[in-house]
């Protein structure tokens, strides 16, 4: 039951910085340096089927096995696609601002930015550990 207990607060952490990068990444598209990029419907989407996936897993997790059992490994690889798509679109933009744009506007819109994808990295790492651990309950 301690395994099972761990493993769901794990998933609500991962849940919780998924949640969190999403509302950077909305709040990084609003940005005067980065609105013209807009959002991604990808990043968006995988986002919210990984957050679905954790929770069916951890509400509906069933001691035999059955098709759920495939949430706890198609979470962490949404999470890091969506990780990937975002990067993808901003990283000239990062290096830009790193190097060439370094003002204070600039940084912080890119702050929203790094906070998004550290957000989405640590959700990852946590749904990746929290697969090793069941959340299945015994009848």
């Amino acid at each position: 039951m301690k395994r099972a207990l761990f493993g769901t607060i794990v998933n609500l952490l991962a849940v919780v910085a998924a949640i969190y990068g999403l509302v950077k990444y909305f709040t990084n598209a609003g940005t005067n340096y980065f609105k013209n990029l807009g959002t991604n419907p990808l990043v968006i989407g995988a986002v919210v089927l990984a957050v679905a996936a954790i929770l069916i897993w951890c509400f509906l997790g069933e001691e035999k096995t059955t098709w759920k059992d495939i949430l706890p490994i198609a979470a962490p690889a949404l999470l890091m696609f969506a990780l990937l798509t975002l990067a993808n679109s901003r990283i000239n933009g990062i290096a830009a601002i790193m190097t060439f744009e370094n003002n204070a506007a600039n940084m912080a819109d890119l702050q929203s930015a790094l906070d998004a994808l550290a957000s989405f990295a640590f959700a990852a790492v946590f749904a990746c550990l929290a697969a090793f651990f069941s959340v299945k309950k015994k009848a």
